[in-house]
């Protein structure tokens, strides 16, 4: 929230070529909020958190960013102002790039009518036209990388009240199955996803990760593009099952995980 430590830690970071990963939310915007602001909120009664408390922070350090001549990274990227600016600010050469993540491009706030606390995430699930917005900068490359967000709770965290629940849902099992749908809808070709979930999020952390370049880790994953799957979150290798898509059938799945060069997952 201190626009100066963050313009420190912008000069500091570029000083060392290191990113900074920008969580933009202006917690006085946002403070009490337990969904998105708008139709969904006022029929639940619910308060809510302005897509606003999202730009603003977002056009804060992107001027930073252009002020100092360094560069900046946003996390999960949720509305549509926020794309917009970004886009304008890349397009006059300022250095930002920014990431999504599944739940931005699949899920409205319509989903939180049955008060389901595995849809509490922050930020929180956005308008149908903000989700169009997202889908839109992901096509035309203003979102580079989607991560999976990955945010595992227990049931002590998850299951309470709405109001008292952690925000968060898991992500890494579902996260490919989930973007291929992106894929089947014409909003990315097999290629450009796997570009966005890999190279250009290594690109952007400045790791020599996200290729199979002789010499590189041996980190590999084998993709079965027509294995068809239902997520059951019983099942998952995670701990936790703060998971929204229990039921959901996706079109493709990874069948063996190689870190390193050991194989850490194998289910050909």
């Amino acid at each position: 929230m201190h626009a100066g430590l963050m313009k420190r830690a912008l000069e500091y970071a570029h000083s060392l070529d290191l990113p900074i990963v920008a969580h933009c939310e202006d917690w006085q915007l946002s403070k009490g909020g337990l969904m998105n602001e708008g139709l969904a909120s006022t029929q639940l009664g619910m308060p809510g958190i302005p897509t606003i408390s999202e730009d603003i922070m977002v056009m804060r350090d992107i001027l930073i960013a252009e002020y100092v001549g360094t560069s900046v990274h946003i996390c999960h990227v949720s509305s549509a102002g926020a794309v917009r600016i970004i886009r304008q600010a890349r397009e006059r050469g300022v250095r930002v790039t920014a990431e999504t993540a599944p739940h931005y491009l699949l899920l409205t706030d319509e989903a939180l009518k049955g008060f389901e606390t595995a849809y509490k995430v922050n930020p929180p699930l956005r308008s149908a036209e903000d989700v169009a917005a997202v889908r839109a900068g992901l096509r035309d490359g203003t979102i580079e990388v989607i991560a999976s967000d990955h945010a595992p709770h227990s049931a002590i965290e998850k299951e309470v009240e709405f109001e008292y629940a952690a925000s968060g849902m898991v992500g890494l099992e579902t996260s490919l199955g989930l973007c291929w749908k992106l894929v089947e809808e014409g909003v990315l070709t097999p290629t450009e996803l796997i570009a966005r979930m890999t190279v250009n999020a290594a690109r952007v952390l400045r790791i020599p990760k996200g290729t199979l370049r002789k010499g590189a880790d041996a980190d590999v994953t084998v993709i079965d593009p027509k294995k068809a799957w239902t997520v059951d979150i019983r099942k998952f290798r995670s701990k936790s099952r703060n998971s929204p898509f229990e039921g959901w059938k996706l079109p493709v799945k990874a069948v063996l995980t190689i870190v390193g060069g050991e194989i850490k997952y194998n289910e050909l």
